[in-house]
Order: structure tokens, then C-alpha cells, then sequence
């Protein structure tokens, strides 16, 4: 069975969340393109049994960062992690797939989902080259203005009850200082249309000037409501809790 959490009658984590090795709801991100190959080199897809659940993004060579949400209450020696890929089901030259060595985490609070980030070591690490690469992190407590042009990633779903996609795809956004929206937290909305991440998306990047200042995190209402923002954990709010896994 799959376990979706329900945090109010409103408010829904987006990741897909397996309690034992089963479980089949997929995503994609709502509104969004198709990415160009390869263009998102950072990014990865955490599966069990070939099936995606949250993403992740590359930080160093051995070591990567996901929404805490993705693996709470999942034994990690279930999760492959795979790095290069486009397509879910193409059998690409270009993947890598890795274990989980290790897991950092910070607090993590499962009602009100703050601090919701995860450090995860590899059991190996990544074989750096042209479609697999580490992304840029902000510095501690840096900010990103309201208005700020941004883009997510993500195998989302199409709508709150659609099908999966195959592909990765892209949405451009905008960040917003919506009341809602707290300190822990980034905010983005699409402007005049219906569009925004969705259940599976969770933990995937939100990148403004190319630096990953966001993981998708959770939503208010339904996926792409157009009403409410989306929400995605800051991660200038944990470099040096970053800084602290990767040397450890």
C-alpha cells in the first residue's frame, strides 16, 4: 500500500512513501516541459524496485541532499539512488545507480515538515563527466529575493490524480512572499497559468542563478491550484550543517 501523508486537510507532502518495499504512486511535475537530456546533470532519482519516489541533487562526488520526508520511516537499504538519467525506463549508457552509505539528518519535524533536508552519502562515488555532475549551494543564511526567476526539475506527476512521466521535466518559476510562506521555507508561484510540482517531486532541486537554494518540499491544496504557492525547503538555512555531514 502506499502511504501518502496527509499533514492537515490541506497540506501535502510529495513524495511518494513506501512503509515496506511495496507501494506504486508515481509523479511529475504539473504544467511544466520536457527537460533536454542530460541538462539537469545533478539531479537523481530515488527508486525502489525501479520505481521513482523523491528526488535528490548531487553535491560532491559522494555525498547528496533530498527532502527528509523521502526517507522517514524507509529502511535505506531498499533505495538506489540513480544518477544521468532522462528517461525512467530507457536502458541509457549514461546512468549510475549507487547504495546508501550513510544518512545526516537535522531535526526533521514530520508535522510541520521543518528542517526538512537529508544528507546521503553514497556507497561509492560518482563518476563526474559531462551528464553527471554537483550543483552549486548557497552560502549560509543567503537570501533570494521575491520575484527572483527560478527553475525546479522532477519525474511529477501531470496533476494531483494523473498519470507518471517517463521523462524529467522543467518548470520555470517565480518566488513569492506569500503569508504563508515561512522563513524555513522558498516560495514560488507560475504566473497566470495552472502549474507547479507535484506528489514525487519531493526533495528535487529549485535553482535561482545557478545555485540549488530549494528542495521541493510540500503543497496547499492540490498540485498546480494556481491559489496557494508551492513550498521548498531553503537550503541556505543549513550550509554549515551541510558543510559538517560532507566532512564527517
Amino acid at each position: 500500500m502506499t502511504l501518502l501523508w496527509l499533514l492537515s486537510s490541506a497540506l501535502w507532502v510529495l513524495s511518494t512513501v513506501y512503509p515496506s518495499q511495496g507501494g506504486s504512486l508515481q509523479s511529475w511535475i504539473v504544467g511544466g516541459k520536457e527537460a533536454i537530456p542530460n541538462s539537469w546533470p545533478f539531479i537523481a532519482s530515488l527508486q525502489i524496485q525501479g520505481q521513482h519516489f523523491c528526488g535528490g541533487s548531487l553535491i560532491a562526488p559522494n555525498f547528496l541532499i533530498t527532502a527528509a520526508h523521502c526517507l522517514m520511516d524507509l529502511n535505506p537499504s531498499f533505495v538506489t539512488i540513480v544518477l544521468g538519467a532522462h528517461s525512467l525506463s530507457a536502458n541509457e549508457a549514461t546512468r549510475q545507480t549507487f547504495r546508501i552509505s550513510r544518512i545526516f539528518e537535522n531535526g526533521f519535524n514530520p508535522r510541520t515538515l521543518e528542517n526538512d533536508i537529508l544528507v546521503v552519502k553514497l556507497n561509492r562515488a560518482a563518476d563526474l563527466n559531462a551528464t553527471v555532475q554537483t550543483v552549486k549551494l548557497p552560502k549560509q543564511n543567503q537570501t533570494v529575493p521575491t520575484g527572483t526567476q527560478c527553475v525546479t526539475a522532477g519525474w511529477g506527476q501531470l496533476a494531483t490524480q494523473g498519470p507518471s512521466s517517463d521523462q524529467l521535466q522543467e518548470l520555470n518559476v517565480t518566488t513569492t512572499g506569500n503569508r504563508l510562506c515561512r522563513s524555513t521555507n522558498i516560495c514560488t508561484r507560475v504566473s497566470m497559468r495552472q502549474a507547479g510540482i507535484c506528489f514525487g517531486d519531493s526533495g528535487g532541486p529549485l535553482v535561482c542563478n545557478d545555485i540549488l537554494h530549494g528542495l521541493s518540499s510540500f503543497i496547499i491544496r492540490s498540485c498546480g491550484s494556481g491559489v496557494a504557492p508551492d513550498f521548498f525547503a531553503r537550503v541556505a538555512l543549513f550550509r554549515s550543517f551541510i558543510d559538517s555531514a560532507l566532512a564527517n
